[in-house]
């Protein structure tokens, strides 16, 4: 019996005594301000082709077709600036989502002239290209990506930036986005 009530706190005590080092962990960063590094701990950096953060961005123009598109972005949230209210909530999430890939997708290939000179813009879908996104933050473009064909297998698609000379390879998942801010623009 008395083997039993030792055996019984001892088993006790080690989740008390573990708890006792995670709060004292706890409040040691609390009192530092930061977590503690790690080697398995990776800090986020955008790696896309837009330095900008998306908040940054207020004016977002697209061109498909001959058509043009302008969506601004200012207290009561996205508006067209013809039309009287707001953009539908749909439209607003494909936006943001569009403008935060620019900023943190990074793409798969990039291209240098030398690469794709001799093949031409038009084999890449970029001549012309199917759509383009300029992207404005206080009044000054910071952003014209023009986006062309995607790749037989469809998970990777061209695209490229005004005033460079590189051809970038993207996920298809950025282009798809902007593809439904088309759509919802269109109404299509």
């Amino acid at each position: 019996m008395v083997e039993t009530a030792v055996g019984g706190r001892r088993r006790r005590a080690l989740p008390v005594a573990v708890a006792l080092v995670a709060v004292g962990l706890m409040a040691a960063m609390v009192v530092s301000g930061h977590l503690r590094e790690s080697g398995s701990f990776v800090r986020f950096k955008p790696a896309g082709v837009m330095p900008e953060t998306p908040d940054q961005i207020d004016h977002v123009e697209l061109r498909a077709g001959g058509r043009r598109w302008e969506f601004v972005r200012g207290p009561g949230g996205w508006r067209l600036p013809s039309g009287p209210g707001p953009v539908p909530a749909a439209l607003v999430s494909h936006l943001d989502s569009s403008i935060r890939f620019m900023h943190v997708a990074a793409p798969v290939r990039v291209m240098a002239r030398a690469e794709w000179a001799e093949q031409g813009l038009r084999e890449f879908g970029l001549d012309p290209p199917g759509y383009v996104a300029t992207l404005y933050h206080g009044g000054q473009a910071v952003l014209r990506a023009g986006f062309g064909a995607p790749i037989p297998q469809k998970v990777l698609q061209y695209m490229r930036l005004q005033g460079r000379d590189e051809l970038y390879l993207m996920p298809r998942f950025i282009g798809e986005e902007w593809e439904h801010v088309l759509k919802g623009a269109t109404g299509s």
